[in-house]
């Protein structure tokens, strides 16, 4: 039976309809690292993948006016069974 691990990680969103622009930034729970622009974002995720985790959740959260300012996101990878490479 395959065991999983599991990662989350948050993401801000500061977006402004009137200037149309958008503000990102990554928080990695337990890492001071941040991203602070919808490319570094990517990127990041990316690297999540390239390590063998696989976006699996998103769930979003809004403010009082109903714009959307943070998500987290939930990865899962087949936990590495004990004893191995060893």
């Amino acid at each position: 039976m395959t065991k999983w691990e599991y990662k989350h990680m948050w993401i801000d969103i500061h977006m402004s309809p009137v200037l149309t622009m958008s503000r990102w930034g990554v928080t990695i729970p337990g890492e001071k690292k941040r991203c602070n622009t919808e490319e570094g974002v990517a990127e990041y995720i990316n690297k999540f993948g390239a390590e063998g985790w696989e976006l699996v959740n998103v769930i979003n959260g809004s403010d009082n006016h109903g714009i959307i300012t943070k998500a987290i996101l939930f990865f899962k990878r087949p936990a590495a069974q004990q004893g191995e490479g060893e």
